[in-house]
């Protein structure tokens, strides 16, 4: 169909896409890393060592090009010092993110905590890039950081004890206390992670409005994408013991069947990274087309409703806490919808000094 009414259909298609990447992507693959990490929570460093893996060479094509009969790759169009500044927070917080699973944390409560990003967003966009926000939006952002608190009290409730935590020779308690002090550890390199994910997220929109002449939001979003992938094997390097041990207990899991002598783990590792190559392309293409804010609750909802998924799937309990959480979130997120978004507020003031 053409004229006006196709272009905006094609138009609500391309705004809708990076939703269903980022809803259907990011909540499959939690569901693989759950297998995964019940069989090893120490298996943190090499997913994220296999997923930064896999997009890159998913990646690579299109940044190769071949100028007078040499193959090479394909010049930035943004400079290396947005990239370099760009790939180090990114990094950070993706290695950073799956480190803290060896702090007896658990997928629920490590998808539920890092929700809270929306709260990090409001705070970092109000003190240090002077950004605006009416009651309105503050009031749903209330509602929705409440309503992950009550979701991770929920988890918390039920960690302390430590029932999985009993060994030989060591007593109920001091093994208990032990655990919760870890799980502590845990929650506090989360809440770091959310200020780096916070701050990453204003300085892609920052960087997205600096370069803007550079090319396509979506053409930069995919050189974000790349460089910020290249980087993430630097860090590896001081890791590559852990990752070495979590990849020979993958190898030697139990195989699929005896016809098809592939081990299980193996699979869930590849269901992983092609949902997470999904994910993070969504949350890319996101992040260049909608306000830092309207990405953060975009993500949390994701992310709560992953929890959901987590615990119908896994069997996981379910409190009343969270029952509560769920109408707080979404009803947050609904009256967030209503609201006018920052972008075009800024927009608006912007062209009124024009």
């Amino acid at each position: 169909m053409n004229g006006p009414e196709g272009n905006a259909g094609r138009s609500n298609t391309l705004q809708a896409l990076p939703f269903l990447m980022v809803f259907g992507g990011c909540m499959s693959a939690v569901i693989a890393m759950e297998y995964i990490l019940k069989a090893n929570p120490k298996a943190g460093n090499l997913l994220s060592l296999s997923e930064f893996a896999f997009v890159l060479i998913q990646s690579l094509p299109s940044r190769i090009e071949t100028k007078a009969g040499a193959i090479c790759l394909r010049s930035l169009q943004m400079p290396k010092q947005s990239h370099f500044y760009h790939a180090a927070l990114w990094v950070s917080m993706s290695v950073l993110a799956n480190v803290a699973f060896s702090f007896n944390i658990s997928v629920p409560i490590h998808t539920l905590f890092r929700s809270c990003n929306v709260i990090a967003s409001v705070l970092l966009g109000y003190v240090l890039f002077g950004q605006h926000y009416s009651v309105k939006q503050l009031v749903c952002v209330f509602f929705i950081t409440v309503g992950i608190f009550l979701g991770s009290v929920g988890d918390a409730k039920q960690f302390v004890g430590c029932p999985n935590c009993d060994g030989p020779g060591a007593s109920t308690a001091t093994v208990s206390d032990e655990g919760f002090m870890r799980w502590s550890i845990g929650i506090a390199l989360l809440i770091f992670v959310q200020m780096l994910q916070g701050f990453l997220g204003h300085t892609q929109a920052v960087l997205y409005k600096r370069h803007a002449n550079c090319g396509t939001k979506s053409e930069l979003a995919e050189e974000f994408l790349f460089t910020s992938h290249l980087v993430t094997f630097f860090p590896f390097i001081f890791l590559w013991d852990d990752v070495m041990l979590a990849g020979r207990l993958a190898l030697e899991s139990a195989p699929l069947s005896s016809s098809l002598p592939i081990p299980t783990q193996f699979l869930f590792f590849l269901a992983n990274n092609l949902c997470q190559l999904v994910c993070i392309k969504g949350v890319f293409r996101l992040s260049a087309h909608f306000s830092p804010l309207t990405v953060n609750i975009t993500l949390s909802v994701r992310k709560f409703l992953s929890v959901v998924v987590s615990i119908i799937w896994f069997g996981n309990a379910w409190t009343n806490l969270h029952s509560i959480a769920t109408v707080a979130i979404f009803g947050g997120v609904f009256a967030y919808s209503q609201c006018k978004p920052v972008m075009a507020d800024m927009k608006d003031k912007d062209s009124k000094r024009d």
